[in-house]
């Protein structure tokens, strides 16, 4: 495990953050770099992390993986990526986080329940 520093941006928009921050399932992936003290991860462990804190555990494990891994290849990882605060390479299933220090700051000023940071 390697240790992380985030890049202290700056660079994006009240807008953009507020809108990276509009989901749990992003907010999830922030708060797991933040608190493994990492830079890469596994898709795998990045959905393990997401479901273990779900508030929908009751559903079904299969059907809800199914459904948090097609949100996070089809809306939360990309959006994070064209944002310049990770990047997912699909051949190897490896999520680099790049960081950023106004969406960590947020995010343990604004504490969630659900995702423990």
């Amino acid at each position: 495990m390697s240790t992380r520093q985030s890049i202290s941006s700056g660079s994006l928009s009240k807008e953009q953050v507020l809108g990276l921050l509009g989901h749990e399932h992003r907010q999830a992936i922030i708060t797991y770099f933040d608190q493994e003290m990492t830079d890469s991860a596994s898709f795998d462990d990045l959905i393990e992390y997401i479901i273990s804190f779900d508030p929908k555990r009751g559903e079904l494990p299969a059907e809800r993986r199914k459904q948090v891994t097609i949100g996070l290849l089809h809306n939360h990882l990309p959006r994070l990526a064209d944002a310049g605060v990770l990047e997912y390479d699909q051949r190897s299933e490896t999520v680099c986080y790049w960081g950023d220090s106004q969406l960590e700051t947020i995010l343990k000023a604004v504490p969630s329940d659900e995702y423990p940071i």
